[in-house]
C-alpha cells in the first residue's frame, strides 16, 4: 500500500477556510503540511482491486488519501465541475479543494500540461474561498439578524412572522461552516422550543380555521345562492384556505373541503353554461348593431347626391341613431372579453364616423341659419312692414326645417334671429294699430284662427312641461327636442294673438326659466363619473349587508361574511370625493367588526337617523310634505337653516339642486339599513329631488 504523506498547504488551507469561515490564515505555497480530512468524492475513477486490498489491511485509525489510478484523466473530469462553482458554494468548495490537492500530487512528472491546468484551478479555488469568506460573513450577519427578529416575534406571539423569521434564518444559515455556523446554530437553538410551541399552536389555529371553512361550505351546498354569487363565494373561500397554509389534520381536512367545494360548485356549471350561450347572443346582437350602423353610415354617406332639406335632417337623425345605439350596446352586455376589443373597435369607429357626418351637416346648419339671421335683420329695415311680418313668418318657417348645428352656437343663432324677428313684429303692430303711418289694413284675425293658434302653443307648453319630469340622462338627451320646441313657440307666436302674447310669452318664460335651471344644474363629466363609481360600491355593500341581517344563526352570519370578496373590492375605483369614501370604509368596517346580526341594530338606527335628516331637509327645499313621524324633525330643521341664513346670500336653484345630488349621494353610501327601510327612503328622497327639479 502506498500513502501519500505529503500535501499541497493551498489546498488545506481550502478545506480550513471552508470549514471555519472564522478564523483567516495567510496562504503559502511549501509542501509540508498534511491534509487533516481529505474527502473521496464519488466521481473519481474506481480504485484498483489491490488498493481496495490493502486498505483493508492498514491498521485502523492511520488517515489516508486516495490513490488514483489515472490522475490526468480525473483532473479532466474536475476541470468542468471547479469552473462551474460558485462562491457560494461552500460545502463543494471544501470537498473539490481537497479533490484538487489530492490530484495534483498525484501527477505524473512528465505531465506537464496537465500540472499546469492544475495550478490554474488552484489559483481559481483561491479566488473563490476569498469570495467565500465574505459571502459567509455576510449571511452570518443576515442570520443573526433574522434571529433578533425572530425573538421579537416570538414574544410578541406573532406566529406568522415567526415563521418567515425561522426559514430566513434556515436560509441564512445554510451555506455557513465552522464556528460561523456554530455560533449562529446555538443562538437559534436557544429559541427552538418557543418557535416550536408556537409553531404547534399555529398548526392547531390553522386547523380550526380550516374547520370553520368547511362548515361554511356545508352552508353553502345548502344554501340558495346561485350563479355567480355562489362561484365567487367559493372562490374566496379556497384563497383563504390557501393563505393557512399547512395545519393539523391537514390532508383529511383538504379532503372534506375539497368535497363539499365540488358539490358546492355542482349548480354553477348551468349558470356558466347558460352565461356562456347568453355571451354568445349579447356578440351576435352587438354584430347585428354594427352592422345597422355600417348601413346607416353607407347611407347618410351619400349626402352629396340628396336634397337641401334632406341634408338639414341628418343632423338630428344621427343624434337618434347614436342615441339608439348607445342604449342598446348597453342592454347587449356582456360579451367575452376575448372577443370584445375588435368589436368595440369597429363600434366606436362608426360612431366617429356618424359624428363626423353630422358635424359637417351642423357646419351646413350654421351656414343656412346665419344666413336667415342676415336676411331677417334687412326685414327689419323695410319700410312695408307687413310685408316684412309676412317675410319673417316664412323664414320662421325656414328655421324650422333646418336641423341643429352646435350646441352652443344654436343658442347665440336663436337669440340673435329671436331678436331679429321681435324688431320686425314689434314694428309691425305698431303700425297695425296706429302708433306708426298705417298701411292699409288687412282682414282682422277670426276666433277660430286665435284658438287654434293658442291650443298650438298650449300643446308646446305641454310638451315643455313633460321634459321637467324626466330622469337626468333622459333630460340630458332631450336638449335638442327643448331647442325644438322653443322655436316651435316663437314661430307659433303669431302677432294675430293679440293682448294674448304677453300672457303666453310670460308662461313660456317662466317654463325656460326652469328648464334652463335643471340643464346649469346637471352633472358635469366629474359628477357623473363619482355617481358611476359610488353606485358600484353601494351595491356591493347592499347585498353583504343584506345577507348579513337576513343571518338567523351565527353559522350563517360567519358565512355570509365568507362570502365576501374582500379582494375584489379593493380592486373597485374609489370615488373622488373624501367624505364619500370615509363613510363607504367606515360602513365596510362595521359590517366585518359586527358579530352578529343583532349587532348591527344599533348601527342601522344610527344610519336610519342621518337618512331622515337628509329626506327632511331635502323636502324642505323642496317645499313638499313630510311624513309626520318626522315632522318635529322638519321643524327642528327649519329653526336650523332660518338661524344659519341669517345675513347670507340666498342660494339659487341650480346650486340647491347640486346640493341634494350631493346628498343623495351620501343617502346611497349610508349603512346598514334594511332592505326594505332602504328602499321606503331613497323613493321619498327622490320624490322629493323630483319635485325640485320641476319647481
Amino acid at each position: 500500500m502506498t500513502t501519500q504523506s505529503n500535501t499541497d498547504p493551498i489546498d488545506n488551507e481550502v478545506v480550513a477556510t471552508a470549514t471555519d469561515a472564522s478564523t483567516s490564515t495567510d496562504i503559502e505555497t511549501s509542501d509540508q503540511e498534511t491534509i487533516e480530512s481529505p474527502i473521496r468524492s464519488a466521481e473519481s475513477t474506481p480504485e484498483p482491486e489491490e488498493v481496495v486490498e490493502a486498505k483493508k489491511k492498514e491498521p485502523k485509525g492511520e488517515k489516508t488519501q486516495p490513490i488514483y489510478a489515472d490522475p490526468v484523466a480525473e483532473l479532466k473530469v474536475l476541470d468542468p465541475i471547479i469552473s462551474a462553482i460558485t462562491s457560494k458554494q461552500t460545502v463543494d468548495i471544501n470537498t473539490l479543494g481537497n479533490r484538487l490537492g489530492e490530484i495534483r500530487k498525484q501527477l505524473p512528472e512528465d505531465a506537464e500540461q496537465a500540472k499546469n491546468r492544475g495550478t490554474e484551478l488552484h489559483l481559481h479555488m483561491v479566488e473563490l474561498l476569498a469570495q467565500n469568506k465574505a459571502y459567509q460573513d455576510s449571511m452570518s450577519g443576515k442570520a443573526l439578524t433574522a434571529i433578533e427578529a425572530l425573538k421579537e416575534s416570538l414574544e410578541a406571539g406573532n406566529s406568522d412572522a415567526s415563521l418567515v423569521a425561522w426559514d430566513k434564518v434556515q436560509t441564512a444559515l445554510a451555506p455557513l461552516s465552522g464556528k460561523l455556523r456554530n455560533t449562529v446554530q446555538k443562538q437559534l437553538n436557544e429559541h427552538r422550543i418557543r418557535y416550536q410551541e408556537l409553531k404547534d399552536w399555529k398548526l392547531f389555529a390553522s386547523a380550526e380555521k380550516k374547520k370553520e371553512l368547511i362548515n361554511a361550505m356545508q352552508l353553502l351546498v345548502e344554501s340558495d345562492i346561485q350563479g355567480a354569487e355562489r362561484a365567487k363565494a367559493i372562490s374566496t373561500a379556497h384563497q383563504e384556505w390557501k393563505t393557512l397554509g399547512r395545519s393539523q389534520q391537514n390532508e383529511s381536512l383538504w379532503k372534506k373541503f375539497k368535497k363539499l367545494s365540488d358539490e358546492a360548485y355542482a349548480p354553477c356549471k348551468e349558470h356558466f353554461k347558460q352565461r356562456k350561450g347568453a355571451l354568445a347572443e349579447n356578440y351576435q346582437s352587438r354584430v347585428a348593431l354594427c352592422d345597422s350602423l355600417d348601413a346607416d353610415l353607407a347611407r347618410l354617406g351619400e349626402s352629396p347626391q340628396e336634397s337641401s332639406e334632406s341634408k338639414q335632417k341628418i343632423s338630428s337623425e344621427i343624434t337618434s341613431i347614436i342615441s339608439t345605439a348607445e342604449a342598446r350596446w348597453k342592454e347587449t352586455a356582456p360579451v367575452e372579453q376575448s372577443k370584445i376589443k375588435e368589436l368595440q373597435k369597429r363600434y366606436y369607429g362608426l360612431l366617429n364616423s356618424l359624428r363626423k357626418i353630422r358635424r359637417e351637416a351642423g357646419q351646413e346648419n350654421a351656414q343656412l341659419k346665419q344666413k336667415i339671421i342676415a336676411e331677417a335683420e334687412a326685414l327689419a329695415e323695410l319700410d312695408d312692414h307687413r310685408e316684412a311680418m309676412q317675410s319673417a313668418k316664412a323664414l320662421q318657417k325656414q328655421w324650422k326645417e333646418i336641423g341643429p348645428s352646435n350646441h352652443k352656437d344654436d343658442q347665440a343663432y336663436w337669440k340673435a334671429f329671436r331678436a331679429a324677428c321681435d324688431k320686425i313684429f314689434s314694428t309691425g303692430e305698431g303700425v297695425a294699430s296706429g302708433k306708426n303711418r298705417p298701411a292699409k289694413r288687412g282682414a282682422p284675425a277670426s276666433n277660430q284662427d286665435v284658438s287654434k293658434l293658442v291650443a298650438e302653443i298650449e300643446a308646446i307648453f305641454k310638451n315643455l312641461e313633460s321634459l321637467l319630469s324626466l330622469d337626468e340622462e333622459s333630460f340630458r338627451q332631450a336638449r335638442e327636442k327643448y331647442q325644438d320646441l322653443s322655436q316651435a313657440f316663437s314661430v307659433a307666436l303669431d302677432p294675430r294673438l293679440g293682448n294674448q302674447r304677453k300672457n303666453l310669452s310670460d308662461q313660456f318664460n317662466t317654463l325656460k326659466r326652469r328648464l334652463d335651471t335643471r340643464y346649469k344644474a346637471l352633472p358635469d363629466k366629474k359628477q357623473q363619473q363619482r355617481i358611476t363609481t359610488v353606485s358600484a360600491l353601494t351595491q356591493v355593500l347592499d347585498a353583504y349587508e343584506d345577507a348579513l341581517l337576513k343571518a338567523n344563526s351565527s353559522e350563517e352570519f360567519a358565512a355570509a361574511k365568507a362570502a365576501f370578496n374582500l379582494d375584489a373590492w379593493k380592486e373597485m375605483e374609489r370615488p373622488d370625493d373624501r367624505t364619500l369614501l370615509d363613510i363607504l370604509e367606515g360602513r365596510l368596517s362595521a359590517l366585518n367588526n359586527a358579530k352578529d346580526a343583532k349587532s348591527l341594530n344599533k348601527l342601522s338606527k344610527d344610519a336610519e337617523l342621518e337618512a331622515r335628516r337628509l329626506c327632511t331637509e331635502l323636502e324642505i327645499n323642496a317645499n313638499t310634505e313630510t311624513p309626520s313621524g318626522d315632522q318635529a324633525l322638519r321643524m327642528q330643521l327649519q329653526l336650523e337653516q332660518l338661524k344659519n341664513a341669517f345675513g347670507q346670500a340666498k342660494q339659487s336653484m341650480s346650486d340647491i339642486i347640486k346640493h341634494a345630488r350631493d346628498e343623495q349621494l351620501r343617502l346611497h353610501c349610508l349603512g346598514p339599513l334594511p332592505k326594505e327601510l332602504r328602499e321606503q327612503l331613497q323613493m321619498r328622497f327622490e320624490a322629493a329631488a323630483a319635485k325640485l327639479g320641476r319647481s
